[in-house]
């Protein structure tokens, strides 16, 4: 029997399956149990899984390409992946690579109500528009590499 999708397609598929079932997983810890909880958890889970493959990127582009990946699986997913189980999974990926960054969860400082998570590297955020510290102040932050 014919498969009804091309080979690349189903290579992509079983590739972003691992990402799709973290952010689904993120979303149910962060939904029941809270952000602290879920950063504790996900941290002794990093520290646990096995190293993943060397990579020949520095960390910065490293977590650039890791965020837009993880973002373009999260746009794809049946719900709401939004930014909190986004970054999440990102700042566990990245202790689990052993580069430190920091969780980030802040509010915008102008306009309408609006909270927002990010990851930064050395005091710069990840994938987000540049002007993000005129925009969002972080209220909360937690090293990857703290326990």
């Amino acid at each position: 029997m014919a498969s009804s999708s091309p080979p690349g397609r189903l290579k992509a598929l079983v590739q972003a399956a691992p990402v799709a079932a973290a952010l689904g997983a993120m979303s149910l810890l962060v939904h029941s149990l809270g952000l602290q909880r879920s950063a504790s958890i996900v941290w002794r889970l990093a520290d646990r899984l096995p190293p993943p493959r060397p990579n020949r990127l520095e960390p910065r582009p490293l977590a650039e390409a890791q965020a837009r990946a993880i973002g373009r699986i999260a746009d794809r997913m049946p719900f709401d992946a939004r930014c909190l189980p986004r970054a999440l999974l990102l700042a566990g990926s990245l202790r689990r690579r052993g580069i430190a960054a920091d969780l980030c969860l802040g509010t915008r400082t102008v306009g309408e109500f609006d909270a927002h998570a990010w990851v930064e590297i050395d005091g710069e955020p990840v994938n987000e528009p540049a002007d993000l510290d005129a925009t969002y102040n972080c209220l909360w932050r937690r090293a990857t590499n703290s326990g």
